[in-house]
């Protein structure tokens, strides 16, 4: 580990215990005590089976998303669920990365070939969580305070604008070779720009190859369907304590997210980031703040269980399917 990472593993830890000693006193534990003394178990399960379908939706994004050979769904579950729960856990988005070096490991999966369907599952990311907010937000203009729509019109507008620009530039821009983009010693010792660059044609290049098969369609429809489970997972979260929030606030705090989770020091697990963002736009909806704070917690405190339960579950049980042997179908089988 070198000694940035090793620096920002400490910073978020000291941000990780300022942030939960922060929500530890300031939490009203009378709202939360008696949303978990009352917990809806139904809706709790719903919570933890919206996770778990996300994370098989992610692996089949990713069937769709590797182009140098068909990979079975089944085979990229796994990867998936470790993946989610790295992802989740560690700090700064160096989670996230994780998943160019299990894919390499489990699958064999090149490098380039990892960061560049990486990239191309966030490009989506974006542009299916902007689509979303546009379509929401003509239903819940009255109630959103003005600066939380305008926030929301720009974001949308910069994101779809971006999603288009790409597409044109795929439509119309001339491939480039493999070779000269990655192979060159002197580009990949190189910084600043260069880096930049190479990063950007690995992101085309997994676009190229979708578009040349024809996935962006598909790609984005079960984009759709991680989100809608994730907006799902927080809303059975807060049914199941008895707290109130309207499903399309969850789509408005997924988007102040997006930056705050973008950002280069964070806590654990998110800790802090998740709390700020999710009380934030709460109070900014009129929700008194004990309960926005209390929605935070407990939906964090959810989302933990789903991370480790849903993904421990698709994990294991995608290992012992994979292993487990085959009777041969032929004549000499007894």
């Amino acid at each position: 580990m070198n000694k940035n990472k090793t620096l920002i593993y400490i910073l978020s830890a000291v941000l990780s215990a300022f942030f939960l000693g922060y929500v530890l006193i300031n939490l009203d534990w009378e709202i939360l005590r008696t949303a978990f003394s009352d917990i809806r178990w139904g809706w709790l399960g719903l919570a933890f089976l919206a996770y778990f379908v996300n994370i098989l939706l992610r692996a089949l994004r990713f069937t769709q998303l590797i182009y140098s050979r068909p990979i079975k769904w089944m085979e990229l579950v796994p990867v998936s669920a470790l993946h989610n729960i790295l992802m989740y856990l560690m700090p700064a988005k160096t989670g996230d990365v994780t998943y160019i070096f299990i894919a390499k490991n489990k699958l064999d999966l090149s490098l380039i070939e990892g960061t560049a369907t990486l990239f191309a599952a966030r490009f989506y990311d974006f542009s299916v969580v902007a689509l979303i907010l546009t379509i929401l937000l003509p239903f819940s203009k009255n109630e959103m305070p003005e600066w939380i729509f305008q926030s929301a019109i720009i974001f949308c507008v910069l994101i779809l604008a971006g999603t288009i620009g790409i597409l044109v530039f795929l439509r119309f821009s001339k491939p480039t070779l493999v070779s000269d983009t990655f192979l060159n010693e002197n580009q990949q010792r190189a910084a600043g720009l260069q880096k930049i660059r190479s990063a950007w044609n690995k992101f085309i290049i997994g676009l190229r190859e979708i578009q040349s098969h024809g996935a962006h369609g598909k790609v984005a429809l079960v984009t759709a369907g991680i989100w809608l489970c994730i907006y799902s997972n927080f809303y059975f979260a807060a049914r199941s304590m008895g707290l109130p929030i309207a499903f399309y606030h969850i789509a408005v705090i997924s988007m102040v997210m997006i930056p705050l989770t973008l950002l280069p020091l964070q806590g654990f697990a998110n800790i802090g980031t998740h709390e700020v963002g999710w009380t934030s736009v709460l109070v900014a909806f009129n929700y008194p703040y004990d309960t926005a704070l209390a929605i935070a917690a407990g939906s964090h405190f959810v989302l933990l269980l789903s991370v480790l339960i849903s993904g421990g579950l698709a994990f294991f049980g995608a290992q012992y399917i994979l292993k487990k042997p085959r009777w041969s179908s032929s004549p000499e089988r007894q």
